[in-house]
Order: structure tokens, then sequence, then C-alpha cells
């Protein structure tokens, strides 16, 4: 069989059509990045529980996690190959906060608010994360963060 198409050029309306729409879609996407017109936004719900956390890293493998304020109770100790998924969060965040240049010792948030939704939140650099995207099991690794009395020395 021959190729119907053979000899003839593809039509060049289409081609200019095809190219403009492509354009208008960048423009449009790019004016409402830039305006904010045309966008919307989800406001959060309200917060039910929340609490500041510091994280610091011994080098050693344990990353001790302590109430912000508070005296700096010790609320856990995170060991790397145990806790796993929280640290492999805190290195992106580290990475995030020395990009940004502002400091590593300042608190970290988690809140739980209305609905279930439970976010850790770097104040410092605007960054949330919503823990439900990872799963329960993710998900349980901060939530007894929030939940868990200090540790009494």
């Amino acid at each position: 069989m021959s190729d119907p198409f053979e000899g003839r050029p593809f039509p060049r309306g289409v081609l200019i059509g095809a190219a403009l729409l492509i354009g208008f879609v960048i423009l449009a996407a790019a004016m409402v990045q830039i305006t904010g017109v045309g966008g919307t936004q989800t406001p959060l719900p309200p917060v039910v529980e929340s609490r500041e956390l510091v994280f610091q890293d011994d080098g050693a493998g344990t990353t001790t996690v302590r109430i912000a304020g508070d005296d700096g109770k010790l609320l856990a100790e995170l060991e790397s190959g145990v806790d796993g998924f929280v640290l492999g969060v805190m290195r992106g965040m580290v990475r995030e906060r020395e990009a940004y240049d502002v400091p590593l010792d300042a608190p970290y948030v988690i809140s739980l608010r209305t609905g279930g939704i439970l976010l850790f939140e770097d104040p410092q650099t605007g960054r949330q994360i919503d823990l439900r995207a990872f799963g329960p099991t993710n998900t349980a690794a901060f939530a007894r963060l929030l939940r868990t009395e200090p540790v009494t020395q």
C-alpha cells in the first residue's frame, strides 16, 4: 500500500492554529501566575492542635526532637534506619533552609487541622507539606510528634 498523503504537504493553517493555541495557553498560564487574576486558592481549615518542634542532629545518626519554648523538653530521639521518613523530610527542609540562608535551629510547626489535615510547616521558608499524601504509616510517624508527651529526664 502506498501512503495516501505522499506528495501532499501538511496543511499550513493547521500548523499555525496549533502554534497560536499553544502560545495562548502559555501566555494565559503566565498571566495567572504573575497577576493572580483568574487563579483560585483554597484557604487552609482552622488549626485544631499544633506544636512547634526543634530538630537537632548529633552527627552520629540520631536526631533529637525538642518542643520549642517549653524549656526545650525532649520529645523524641529519631534514629536513621528506623525513622527514615521523618528524617528524609527533615533533610529536604534543611536543604531548603540552607538555600534561603535562614537559621537551621529555628522551630518547625506540625499542626492538625479540621478535616484531619496534618501539615508539617517551616515558618522560615513558607514551605508546607500535607503529610496525608504519603499514606497512613508515614503520616502516623509525624502524628506521634504532635501527640507524644515529653520525655522526663
